[in-house]
C-alpha cells in the first residue's frame, strides 16, 4: 500500500543531487509510505518527472513502470526487433509494458482482460491486441510468430496461460513479477525468470529515459479521495484497467 507517488520536492538532505526544492518529482519505495500529504524517501528511488507527464499520472507510474521495466531489460533482456507476448496487458504493470516495449523496438502481441481492456491497449501501440477471455490466446501467438516467440511477460495467470507460453521457441526467455499466481510453466527449452520491480536511482534513470519527453499514457481507471483510501484498497481486486490512485489534494 501506499508503494508510490509524486508531487513536488519540499525539502532535500545536503547530499542530495538528483531532484532538487520545488521540482515535480515521483519515487517509489517498497516500504510505502506514500497515504499521506508529506512522503520522506531516499533519493535513488526518486526521480524527476518526465515532462510529457503530469503529477497525477506519474504518482502512479514509479512501482508498475520500474516493474514493468525491470522485466522487459534486465530479465527478458528484449532486443529491437523481437517478438514479445505480455499476459495482462491491460493492467498496471501490462499498460506501461506496452509502451516501453515497443519504445524498446519489440515487436508485441498485447493480451488484454474484457472489451474494455483490450479498447485501452489497442490505443497504446502494440502491433497486434486480442481480449484474452474471447480469444484462443495460443492460435494468436502462432499466427503472429510462426516460428515461435522470443519472449512473453506474464502479469496474470488462467487457464490458457501454460498453452500460450508453449508458443515461445527453444532458448526464449518468460517473466514475471514475483506474486503472480499460478505459476506459470514453461517448456523445455525456455528459461523461466521470477523478479521483483526494485527501485533504483539506476532503474529510474532507464525508465525517464525510454519515456523522454514524447507522450506517454498511465491510465488512471479511478482516483480517490485519501480518506477512501480502505475501499481502493478493496477495488484493486475487482476487474479494473490500469491503475487505482488517491488524489491527497
Amino acid at each position: 500500500m501506499g508503494n508510490d507517488g509524486a508531487g513536488v520536492v519540499v525539502a532535500v538532505g545536503p547530499k542530495v543531487s538528483r531532484v532538487r526544492v520545488g521540482q515535480r518529482a515521483y519515487g517509489y519505495q517498497m516500504e510505502g509510505g506514500f497515504y499521506a500529504e508529506y512522503a520522506k524517501l531516499e533519493e535513488g528511488r526518486a526521480a524527476p518527472i518526465p515532462s510529457g507527464l503530469d503529477a497525477r499520472e506519474a504518482g502512479a507510474l514509479g512501482a508498475d513502470g520500474i516493474t514493468a521495466l525491470r522485466g522487459l531489460d534486465d530479465e527478458l533482456r528484449l532486443r529491437s526487433g523481437q517478438s514479445l507476448m505480455i499476459i495482462g496487458a491491460s493492467g498496471g504493470v501490462g499498460h506501461i509494458a506496452v509502451q516501453l516495449a515497443k519504445r524498446m523496438g519489440a515487436r508485441v502481441l498485447a493480451v488484454a482482460s474484457r472489451a474494455d481492456g483490450l479498447k485501452l491497449v489497442e490505443k497504446l501501440g502494440p502491433d497486434v491486441a486480442i481480449d484474452g477471455r474471447r480469444k484462443d490466446v495460443a492460435k494468436a501467438a502462432r499466427a503472429f510468430a510462426p516460428e515461435g516467440l522470443d519472449a512473453a511477460l506474464v502479469l496474470a495467470g488462467g487457464d490458457d496461460v501454460n498453452a500460450a507460453l508453449a508458443t515461445i521457441k527453444k532458448g526464449g526467455r518468460v517473466a514475471h513479477p514475483n506474486g503472480v499466481e499460478p505459476i506459470p510453466e514453461v517448456p523445455k527449452g525456455v528459461e523461466l525468470l521470477a523478479y521483483d520491480g526494485t527501485p533504483s536511482a539506476e532503474a529510474f534513470d532507464r525508465l525517464n529515459r525510454l519515456i523522454g519527453d514524447a507522450p506517454f499514457h498511465v491510465e488512471l481507471g479511478k482516483l480517490y479521495e485519501l480518506e477512501e483510501a480502505a475501499q481502493a484498497q478493496r477495488d484493486v481486486e475487482k476487474h479494473h484497467l490500469g491503475k487505482l490512485a488517491l488524489r491527497i489534494h
